[in-house]
């Protein structure tokens, strides 16, 4: 497969930088990479660099650049930042976490859960919005650590090659 031509016209960076570099692209990593790189990122502060743009629920607070959870079990709220019916890519970053974990919502109810974090780091989670416009970080029981660098970005297109 040394030798193998890609259109790039059509399928654009993603094959024209796995053509450089001498790979096989991956096409449905390549296809959401470029489909959220281009996007804004829909939440507002979500570096946590002030105290705005959140609902806090008892227990939260933003300072020092980042939203810390002192275990109370409640969420920390950013309201009507997506649509019903869209599906999302959401990052977020979780340190000082000393005990449970911290769930990741695109919506307000336990059934809107996209990701369980139970660990520091940064992760990457995929959801479609179902029934509320609302990004929820909500401590699952009795989290208590941090969180930073939010993002929220649409994933435009249809990847999945249908016609809808």
């Amino acid at each position: 497969m040394a030798n193998e031509i890609y259109n790039t016209s059509w399928w654009g960076t993603a094959l024209d930088t796995a053509r450089t570099a001498g790979t096989n692209p991956d096409f449905f990593g390549s296809q959401i990479k470029l489909l959220t790189s281009e996007q804004d990122n829909l939440v507002t502060n979500g570096s946590f660099d002030t105290d705005s743009d959140w609902t806090k629920g008892a227990g939260w607070t933003i300072s020092g650049g980042k939203a810390s959870s002192d275990g109370t079990n409640s969420p920390l709220d950013q309201y009507s930042i997506t649509t019903i019916g869209k599906t999302y890519k959401v990052d977020i970053t979780v340190t000082d976490m000393t005990t449970s974990s911290v769930n990741v919502r695109l919506g307000s109810s336990a059934d809107d859960k996209i990701g369980e974090i139970t660990s520091n780091g940064t992760y990457t989670f995929y959801g479609k919005v179902a029934s509320s416009t609302t990004l929820r970080i909500r401590s699952a029981t009795g989290f208590d650590g941090s969180v930073d660098n939010v993002s929220v970005k649409e994933i435009g297109g249809n990847t999945n090659n249908s016609d809808e």
